[in-house]
């Protein structure tokens, strides 16, 4: 088995394809460090050690517009801000600090919708190009079980996924290292959530948003490479893959209209933004995150099941 893996390693890295996205990401790696430098910079010169005054002196304003206006959804967005800084005052959290850490923390995210693209076109085109090209069924004058060399390929996705991953952290955290310079893991920092502002050092936060996104990297490898088995085409996996994660912006937005619905829960779609657990209990009421990673790994058993029982009977001559 272990042999099997390290043949599709190395013929996934001898191709172009792997390469050009590592440069892409490293790309836009530097994309978002000049962004947020450049966005950044006046907030971050507003900071410093009177960064307390600033957020008191924001309090006064919002107080202002609270006394003078006669509108409901200003007064409220202005009640809502007044409760954010008072928070952040009460935790110590100082949101014009800009370090390595910080960077890292609030630029994950961004650019990481291409790990997970790349990551469904690796998965979408492993079997499917050598069917194409007829060199699967020389595989298997190989001694071993069909699902093996399944299990080799979606391993080896799985695998460069991580490599992704870690590309984009080293990347950040070294650019960031040098644009903005060093800070310290335990530098307490606030994410926004549907219910308000949490506080928790990087180091608590940061380790939370990677495990969650890999999981959900993860779900997005299993619908594309059994899609892509199970109905031949790679360019429908792709596609199936880039309409969910697509999608799954589009349902947070209308979460809130069919949450009531009492097949909602029960449909993978919701589920497929794990990240937002970082910052809040549930997506939607009586559905945390034990409940999503169940219907999640539903899912993936019946699809990776569904794929290696066609494949184990696909006539690939």
């Amino acid at each position: 088995m272990i042999s099997l893996l390290q043949n599709e390693w190395t013929k996934l890295w001898s191709k172009k394809q792997p390469w050009i996205f590592l440069g892409v990401l490293l790309v836009i790696s530097i994309g978002v460090a000049i962004l947020f430098q450049t966005f950044g910079a006046q907030d971050g010169a507003a900071g410093g050690e009177d960064w307390e005054a600033g957020l008191q002196m924001e309090i006064q304003q919002q107080e202002q517009i609270i006394a003078e206006t006669e509108e409901d959804w200003e007064r409220d967005m202005a009640e809502q801000r007044i409760d954010d800084n008072e928070a952040m005052l009460a935790a110590g959290v100082n949101p014009n600090e800009t370090s390595n850490v910080t960077f890292l923390n609030e630029g994950l995210f961004m650019g990481t919708m291409f790990i997970t693209l790349f990551s469904v076109i690796t998965a979408s085109t492993i079997v499917s190009s050598e069917q194409d090209n007829g060199t699967l069924k020389h595989l298997f004058v190989r001694p071993f079980e069909r699902w093996q060399f399944l299990l080799a390929k979606f391993l080896t996705v799985i695998l460069f996924g991580i490599v992704m991953i870690i590309t984009v952290v080293s990347a950040k955290f070294l650019i960031g290292t040098i644009l903005f310079g060093t800070g310290s893991f335990d530098t307490p920092v606030g994410e926004f959530g549907m219910n308000g502002m949490i506080f928790a050092p990087v180091s608590e936060l940061l380790p939370q948003k990677l495990g969650l996104y890999f999981l959900n990297m993860l779900m997005f490898v299993v619908f594309a490479f059994s899609i892509s088995i199970l109905f031949k085409s790679q360019t429908l996996a792709v596609g199936i893959g880039i309409f969910i994660l697509f999608g799954t912006n589009v349902l947070g937005a209308v979460t809130p209209l069919l949450q009531d619905y009492f097949w909602y829960p029960y449909v993978f779609l919701p589920h497929m933004s794990l990240q937002s657990y970082v910052a809040v209990d549930e997506i939607m009421p009586g559905v945390g995150i034990g409940f999503s990673l169940t219907v999640l790994a539903v899912y993936a058993v019946v699809f990776l099941g569904a794929a290696t029982a066609f494949f184990q009977k696909r006539d690939l001559a």
